[in-house]
């Protein structure tokens, strides 16, 4: 009944489950399943639209979302995931940009509210910017998708913001905007703080590092990556971990610190290795190809940047391809190999050209330009060193068209174009005066920023004052935890001792077990213990009876008695060099380590006593071990000792007229099984069968076996006849 009333609440969940959609998902947690674990968050979505249909109307996507039995904004919201994963990074299919852009143009035919235009922009921007690097586009939509969002204070808008302006800072700072890039940057921080979870504001400072970084502002970049650390510290995200063990390598390789930089890049490298990213294992490789390099290390260089073409060519990222290309070029350069230079950067450079790549293809034109002026090539190097001014001056890189003209004009003078030359010359003195002016602005600038230095200062001053205040407080509470902590030791200490007092007693009690409660000598339970443990291997076993002073404890009371016994023992002990345990008055259980014959064993048992003048008659039972012929079988102490008590009480049938002994010997093939209960009854079962052989010194005919009243009354002798 319990089992019934438990299942109807489950079938009834189950029979709900199909008709109603799982509750709306959190957006942040959402977003950071997106970028720590999408392929697991892709599968999801797989289960819930295996496949999604051309629907070219709302109606169409309406009469699908009841098909499916999901609400049709959860529906939505899968479509909208389902195309943002197809463009990231981790995703390799040939298809992927297709598949991508279907999905968003069937997005347009229901995306109706704020969010949902916002988000459709988005994704064409990504399209623009991930299939073709049209960056300005991207850029165009993305900021046409912020606007529809700024003033929302909706979670979910602000998440989407979140990645919006992440996209913005990347973007531009792959453009060189970099004032631009940090207007956005700034946005992202502060939006990072509104949702409060630590994995975006770890990936927002992060971001933060990586900008400041580029701009060779390598504190303030560590700093940044110190503060994302600091979100970091339960380590529960390891691809975030691993992002941040990658930047912070880039840091350390730029301020030389090599075996940070190295440990940084190799912890990364084997964290994209255990997630599958090869991308960012490719990235991993290259920087620490790039560590070795700026030690002038250029042949292990080449190594990693091997490696890390191997994974571009593999995953077809063909602009990660010709970066590893263009430094490829440059390590062979150095090495004095300017053919496999120019190898690799006119592969570089074709990619580059067929990408639209400009921001890399000036630097490998310029790369083009130094390797071919090496080799004496003017005319080529002219060429290169023209094409990268073209850009460099497009795009306002002041430093890349002062080193484009420079090379432009030793080009020049090679060639015997003076002309040329000097107008180059010229052109790039022009370029040197432009940039004085803007030397004094970013001066005029740095006083501001000094005054606001000193601004901030003032204010840490000030901060540090309630700072002190407050570790006043903290103590006192101190010096209170202290104190309880000082009882809590206290108290632990007594406890300490109590449990070594009680361990000692524990102990003590465990050794009291194993003596006969009389004589404090080693009884029964020590013999079992010592047979157990083989302290020395048992070869002859006796059971010893002082027949006539059995009731001694009675006659003579147990403390005399006691000590008569302890006497006897030591005696025993000292005179026949073997190991003996007190059974009870006047019992005692003797081992040796070697074989006794029991004629003999008996002689110097009764000349011992009789020295002794304990004058008594003597009965023993005697075992040779192993009783059986197969080693392999083991008997308990316990078997041996109740065979030892059937031999001692035959032995004490055979009368008082002289000291007796029993002893047995079974057969090369008999089983353990004789040793089994009832003991008594099976023991003598194997004598009349013949399978255990008796000796004594008396007559066998007398003696009388002793038995359980449980089976006083069977025959034994039948088993004799019916062999």
């Amino acid at each position: 009944m319990r089992i019934f009333i438990t299942l109807i609440p489950l079938i009834f969940l189950a029979h709900t489950s199909s008709h109603v959609h799982a509750a709306p998902r959190d957006e942040v947690l959402t977003e950071v399943q997106l970028r720590e674990a999408p392929k697991a968050l892709e599968q999801s979505l797989a289960q819930t639209i295996p496949v999604v249909p051309q629907f070219p109307s709302a109606e169409m996507f309406a009469v699908f979302s009841q098909q499916q039995r999901i609400p049709s904004e959860e529906l939505k919201r899968d479509i909208q995931l389902s195309a943002r994963l197809k463009m990231e990074l981790y995703n390799k299919d040939k298809d992927r940009y297709i598949a991508a852009k279907r999905l968003t143009e069937q997005l347009e035919h229901i995306s109706h509210s704020a969010f949902d235009k916002s988000y459709l922009l988005m994704l064409k921007g990504r399209h623009a910017g991930r299939s073709q690097q049209d960056y300005l586009s991207a850029i165009e939509y993305y900021l046409q998708a912020v606007a529809l969002l700024e003033h929302s204070n909706l979670q979910s808008d602000r998440v989407l913001l979140y990645t919006l302006q992440e996209h913005l800072s990347v973007m531009h700072m792959i453009l060189r905007k970099e004032v631009v890039a940090l207007q956005h940057l700034t946005k992202l921080s502060t939006l990072s703080k509104q949702l409060n979870n630590d994995y975006l504001l770890a990936h927002a400072e992060s971001i933060l590092g990586k900008y400041y970084y580029q701009q060779e502002q390598l504190a303030k970049s560590l700093s940044h990556y110190t503060e994302a650390v600091k979100y970091t510290r339960a380590g529960k995200n390891a691809s975030q971990n691993a992002h941040i063990e990658l930047q912070l390598a880039r840091v350390y390789r730029d301020i030389e610190s090599w075996d940070e930089a190295l440990a940084s890049a190799h912890n990364a490298a084997d964290a994209f290795n255990l997630l599958g990213n090869e991308n960012y294992l490719s990235s991993s490789m290259t920087v620490i190809a790039m560590i070795y390099a700026r030690q002038g290390q250029w042949y292990k260089s080449i190594d990693y940047h091997l490696n890390a073409q191997q994974i571009e060519s593999r995953l077809g990222n063909y602009i990660g391809l010709a970066l590893n290309l263009h430094n490829l070029g440059e390590a062979y350069f150095k090495v004095g190999d300017p053919h496999s230079s120019l190898i690799n950067l006119v592969r570089a450079n074709e990619i580059f050209t067929s990408k639209n790549s400009d921001h890399y293809l000036v630097y490998n034109d310029l790369m083009i330009a130094e390797v071919t002026a090496s080799t004496g090539d003017w005319a080529k190097s002219l060429d290169y060193a023209t094409k990268a001014a073209a850009i460099a001056e497009s795009k306002r890189l002041n430093e890349e068209l002062k080193e484009a003209l420079t090379r432009q004009t030793h080009a020049f003078e090679k060639l015997g174009r003076y002309e040329d030359a000097y107008n180059s010359l010229q052109k790039q003195n022009r370029l040197d005066n432009q940039i004085k002016p803007q030397s004094m602005e970013i001066e005029q600038q740095s006083q501001v920023i000094e005054q606001k230095l000193k601004l901030n200062l003032s204010q840490s001053q000030n901060e540090l004052q309630a700072k002190i205040e407050q570790l006043n407080i903290t103590r006192l509470v101190s010096i209170l935890c202290i104190f309880a902590l000082c009882l809590t030791l206290l108290l632990l200490i007594k406890q300490w001792r109590l449990k070594s007092k009680f361990s000692l007693v524990n102990s003590n009690l465990s050794k009291a077990q194993l003596l006969e409660p009389f004589t404090g000598l080693p009884g029964y339970l020590a013999f079992k213990m010592d047979f157990t443990r083989h302290k020395k291997p048992m070869k002859t076993l006796a059971l010893v009876s002082l027949s006539e002073q059995l009731d001694f404890d009675l006659v003579q009371g147990y403390q005399c008695n006691s000590d008569m016994n302890t006497q006897q023992v030591l005696t025993i002990k000292n005179t026949l060099n073997c190991q003996p345990y007190i059974i009870r008055p006047g019992v005692f259980l003797i081992s040796f380590d070697s074989h006794i014959d029991p004629n003999a064993l008996l002689t110097m048992l009764s000349n011992a006593i009789h020295d002794h003048q304990w004058e008594t008659s003597l009965h023993m039972g005697v075992l040779h071990l192993p009783l059986l012929g197969d080693s392999a079988i083991k008997l308990s102490a316990e078997q041996h000792f109740g065979s030892l008590q059937m031999l001692l009480s035959a032995a004490r049938t055979l009368g008082n007229k002289q000291n007796y002994f029993v002893t047995m010997k079974a057969l090369n093939f008999a089983s353990a099984g004789i040793f089994t209960k009832p003991l008594y009854l099976n023991i003598e079962k194997s004598i009349v069968r013949g399978i255990i052989k008796v000796e004594t010194n008396g007559n066998k005919e007398d003696i009388i076996w002793p038995r359980w009243k449980s089976h006083q009354n069977i025959d034994i002798n039948e088993d004799k006849i019916a062999m």
